[in-house]
């Protein structure tokens, strides 16, 4: 899952890893605060996914998804 993140400063970025890190069915695999990007491998529906991000206290919209070729 690729989400649009306000990531407006560095403290939001790792607020966002931290809120990431803390659920174990979520894998932070990029986070890039020039671009406002998280990109996400995880079981968890993509709203739960969302409040997490939100939770961190940054606005998070869902930009795209993909499967896995397993």
């Amino acid at each position: 899952l690729e989400f649009a993140v306000q990531l407006s400063c560095r403290g939001c970025a790792d607020a966002v890893r931290a809120a990431l890190d803390a659920a174990p069915d979520v894998k932070l695999l990029e986070l890039r605060p020039q671009e406002q990007s998280v990109l996400v491998e995880t079981t968890a529906a993509a709203e739960r996914v969302r409040e997490l991000l939100e939770n961190s206290g940054c606005k998070a919209v869902l930009k795209g998804m993909g499967g896995s070729p397993e």
